[in-house]
């Protein structure tokens, strides 16, 4: 299925892309998978509850705040990520890695650009910042519970 791809922009993602692709993936995982992502992270965890999901808050030593959004089946819907440098998006994405990079490797490089939005009906991806001031969101729109409305997921 083609992605959907609307360009506002890029920035550098070649940190996103040193990180060791043996991590374990978050979207689309289940709760073993954030308590995962907190261990790689050395990160801090704390636990919202919310009547249509679970948010688990992982702030990690490098100040990068990471929230992970999980159904009532316990899936991972949506990861959303601030911070002073940017994510491992292939701990975050997991398995919708590969399709974000292919969208992504799509898109015109010409210029300075700080903002990418890929969308498709797996998957959207919105990302942008600056250095030391980087924030996103992931999730998979099939999974979204009943009700949830993507611009509520921080």
């Amino acid at each position: 299925m083609a992605l959907r791809i609307i360009k506002l922009g890029f920035f550098a993602l070649g940190l996103a892309l040193a990180f060791d692709p043996a991590a374990l993936a978050s979207l689309g995982g289940d709760a073993a998978s954030i308590d995962a992502d907190a261990a790689m992270m050395r990160g801090t965890q704390i636990t919202r509850l919310s009547p249509a999901y679970t948010v688990r808050e992982i702030a990690g030593e490098s100040s990068m705040d990471i929230h992970e959004f999980s159904n009532g089946r316990g899936v991972v819907f949506a990861v959303s990520w601030s911070g002073p440098v940017f994510p491992d998006l292939r701990l975050l994405l997991g398995s919708y890695f590969g399709r974000y990079t292919d969208a992504l490797a799509t898109l015109d490089h010409a210029g300075v650009h700080r903002s990418v939005r890929i969308a498709s009906p797996e998957i959207v991806v919105e990302s942008s910042g600056h250095l030391r001031a980087y924030h996103g969101l992931a999730y998979l729109p099939s999974e979204l519970p009943t009700g949830v409305k993507s611009t509520e997921l921080q």
